[in-house]
């Protein structure tokens, strides 16, 4: 999950100009088939043309019922700057296991040099490194079969719909002394990254996406929408999310 982090789509399109292109210091950089996310940004007014997408629960896990109304609404709203929303059921959560195998295995290769001082590490790492060390080529191989089928869906569906939204985390932020949420809806989580599944599955698949505000909850909490779309469509992400901004600005977190 690499990428820009910034306050505004534009900002973050700026970034993004800047940290893309090809590089000898990585052997999988790629030249965008786009010069200038920011341009593109700058030029986009309405979302004309556009067809939508909106799946509540792509992962499986549910989602809370504030969230869910909040991100239904800011994808319907879409419909007055021209484009063609449908709310749709779309299932990614045979995912979920796949991409827990591959990180796994990742998490062995980040750690590989410090694998004698395993013990020493913090509960979540030292169980993360252990879980993927038991990975073997068999479970790799079968994730990547499921991954496979998995991409080949929103290949599908992209042939239908231009853009996905998807509320970007099902449940509402947590206090910071909370390590990870353990439930939602009153349904244990199988994995502590359970509650992040609707992002790592985008991951999974290789695909670009974008979180942007689409409102806050009643308590002031502010709520995030997921833009995905396929293969090198980074700007019309960053060009959507700036038409979202614009129809639900949260203003700046409260400070001292």
């Amino acid at each position: 999950m690499h990428g820009p982090l910034a306050r505004t789509a534009e900002d973050a399109a700026l970034v993004l100009d800047a940290m893309i292109g090809l590089s000898r210091l990585s052997p999988i950089s790629v030249a965008p088939p786009w010069l200038s996310a920011l341009a593109e940004v700058d030029r986009c007014r309405d979302a004309r043309g556009l067809r939508i997408a909106y799946a509540s629960d792509i992962a499986g896990i549910g989602v809370d019922a504030e969230i869910d109304a909040i991100c239904r609404q800011a994808a319907r709203r879409l419909q007055d700057a021209g484009a063609a929303v449908e709310e749709i059921a779309f299932d990614a959560s045979d995912g979920r296991d796949p991409y827990k195998t591959w990180r796994g295995a990742w998490m062995v290769g980040r750690q590989f040099t410090r694998l004698a001082q395993v013990e020493a590490f913090g509960e979540n790492l030292k169980g993360n490194v252990k879980a993927g060390m038991k990975v073997t080529a068999l479970d790799l191989a079968a994730a990547e079969h499921a991954r496979q089928r998995l991409f080949h869906r929103f290949l599908d569906l992209f042939e239908r719909f231009d853009i996905l939204l998807t509320p970007a985390a099902p449940v509402k932020p947590y206090p910071v002394e909370m390590n990870f949420p353990n439930e939602i809806n009153g349904r244990k989580f199988d994995h502590y990254i359970d509650w992040i599944a609707p992002a790592f599955l985008i991951t999974l698949v290789s695909l670009p996406a974008g979180s942007v505000p689409a409102g806050k909850t009643r308590d002031g909490l502010p709520v995030g929408l997921q833009i995905v779309a396929p293969r090198f469509e980074e700007p019309r992400i960053l060009s959507l999310a700036k038409l979202i901004e614009e129809a639900h600005p949260i203003g700046w977190p409260p400070h001292a």
